[in-house]
């Protein structure tokens, strides 16, 4: 009996302890971060013969394609493209038989785009190869692209390859061997024959492997390049024959530079944002710009400012009606634009005066350098006045703060900046005050106080760079360009043989050094034009940090190579 109790409470226990258990999720371990990988190819990658119209393409887990229209590329491409589709873990491809060349290699790139079904790993890049023949042809093409002015490397851009050297190739007809860049802007093509092949590169933006849109962008080899062997690939040998492998085969280095090239000028859209000002964008950068009024009046006093693809103009008197004008910018066809007097929105069901609550905003640049007057930056054009009184505050934890009030002119000109003539002592702590609406703008508006606080810098927070600039001899000049590191131009010189630069007097940091070859001899860079065979102009950066520092002087010398 007492026997059956021990066993009967065993048994309540245990139930109860099942109903109170927590049921957890298992954790299942790591992240899945590995690609798929290749189980099995029918017919088997290299096949020769090939008379089938079918391949399929098995992996050790389940796949998706991604975007196949895009990312899988057959060279040469089929008159007809293929159809793709997966079934559980294998990738099949559907050819119709007329598509295929007799004796032809045909090469399949999937570019990032084959994935597993759980996490999204892609394969980098997958390359699959038959031959319709009785050989794989093993030559093949390699080098990078990169972008014409910023040197950077170009990915994802495609490459073109023709086995004719006629001139209208990218223009009229599709590529015979295609491929895309790479991440470090790198490219191969690869089992082709031997011979000479004319290259192109094209961003292709409408994706017809046509060069034929103003917005594509496009390089292009000097000469056609010579195929070389393809060096032997350990993880497939049946795609390189016997007779040709080679380890580390030297070859032609193809180097591309992508260019846009330099179209009609076309205005892309005008604003009126702010009382007495408009602008104007356009599509390429603005070299020179002509206008005029149509009808008999003079034009308006205006100010006008060109940015890099933008044209603004100010008015000394603000618009009563409307103004016809004609814009000619770079030489190209004439744009009529009409100016009209500025509204502002309506607020709430209420019209504002135009101009009522306008603020000239302020900013300013060189706040405690030594070597750059601190300088005030007006929205609009300031009206000229006299005597506007600055106070400048200088701080002393011994002495208590000197005050100093100096007095600025604006000219009878059009000005957007006003430079502060005042000697700041290095290390002191400064305030510059100036009271609200001491500057006017031409529409009408004023600006609030300013109160700017800054430490002046030390001498020793500025270096120099003394760069000997080893040119070739020729008739060009070279345009060297001296960078932040955020990019923004510091110095421009043009010179027209080898020389030294010092760049004095320059803030702690790191810079970057530009050459352009100016052909043309127009202080500027040039891109290039495909029809007239013009490559766009080379440009060099230094590839070695650049970074100053106080009280120092570094030396360094840029070769054009």
């Amino acid at each position: 009996m007492r026997r059956h109790l021990l066993r009967y409470s065993v048994c309540c226990v245990l139930l109860l302890c099942c109903r109170c258990a927590k049921i957890v999720t298992p954790t299942g371990g790591p992240r899945d971060t590995t690609p798929p990988a290749v189980t099995k190819e029918t017919p088997a990658n290299g096949s020769t013969n090939f008379n089938g119209n079918t391949i399929k393409i098995s992996f050790n887990e389940y796949v998706v394609l991604d975007n196949p229209v895009e990312n899988v590329l057959i060279s040469p491409p089929p008159s007809t493209p293929p159809q793709f589709s997966i079934s559980g873990k294998s990738v099949i491809i559907k050819f119709q038989n007329t598509t295929l060349l007799p004796n032809q290699t045909y090469n399949i790139g999937f570019a990032s785009c084959i994935k597993d079904f759980t996490e999204g790993n892609a394969i980098p890049f997958y390359n699959y190869a038959f031959s319709t023949g009785d050989r794989v042809d093993s030559m093949m093409l390699s080098g990078k692209i990169i972008d014409a002015l910023s040197t950077s490397p170009i990915k994802e851009c495609y490459v073109f390859a023709y086995t004719e050297d006629v001139d209208s190739l990218p223009l009229t007809t599709k590529p015979q061997f295609i491929s895309k860049s790479q991440a470090d802007g790198s490219f191969e093509i690869k089992n082709i024959k031997p011979g000479a092949y004319k290259i192109f590169a094209l961003t292709d933006d409408n994706n017809d492997l046509i060069f034929n849109l103003p917005t594509e962008k496009i390089a292009f080899g000097d000469h056609p390049f010579a195929a070389h062997p393809c060096p032997k690939d350990t993880a497939n040998d049946t795609l390189s024959s016997p007779d040709t492998i080679q380890q580390n085969v030297p070859a032609e280095n193809i180097l591309l530079y992508l260019f846009s090239e330099k179209g009609k000028q076309l205005l892309d859209k005008s604003q009126n944002k702010a009382f007495g000002k408009y602008d104007f964008f356009y599509k390429e950068n603005i070299s020179d710009v002509h206008i005029r009024r149509i009808d008999t009046l003079p034009m308006p006093d205006h100010f006008q400012y060109v940015g890099h693809d933008t044209l603004t103009f100010f008015f000394k008197e603000t618009l009563q009606d409307t103004l016809r004008l004609e814009l000619r910018v770079n030489t190209s066809t004439c744009d009529t634009v009409e100016l009209t007097p500025f509204k502002k929105k309506e607020t709430r069901g209420k019209k504002e005066e135009a101009n009522k609550g306008e603020k000239l905003s302020l900013n300013k640049t060189n706040a405690g350098e030594l070597h750059s007057p601190l300088t005030l930056h007006f929205s609009y054009p300031i009206r000229p006045a006299d005597s506007i009184p600055v106070q400048i505050v200088a701080h002393s934890k011994y002495s208590g703060n000197d005050t100093s009030t100096l007095f600025l002119s604006v000219p009878d000109t059009f000005v957007t900046s006003v430079s502060i003539p005042f000697h700041f002592e290095e290390k002191v702590p400064y305030t510059v005050i100036l009271r609200d609406s001491s500057f006017l703008g031409y529409n009408g508006a004023t600006h609030d106080s300013l109160k700017i606080s800054f430490t002046a810098k030390s001498e020793k927070d500025y270096g120099a760079l003394r760069i000997s600039y080893q040119l070739p001899e020729n008739e060009y000049n070279y345009i060297a360009l001296l960078l932040n590191q955020a990019g923004d131009l510091i110095r421009k010189d043009i010179m027209s043989e080898s020389a030294e630069i010092l760049y004095s007097n320059l803030s702690s940091g790191s810079y970057k050094l530009k050459l352009i070859e100016d052909r043309n001899l127009n202080g500027e860079w040039d891109t290039g034009n495909y029809r007239e065979k013009l490559q766009p102009e080379k440009v060099l950066i230094f590839n070695k940090p650049l970074n100053v520092r106080g009280y120092w002087e570094l030396e360094e010398i840029f070769t054009w190579e």
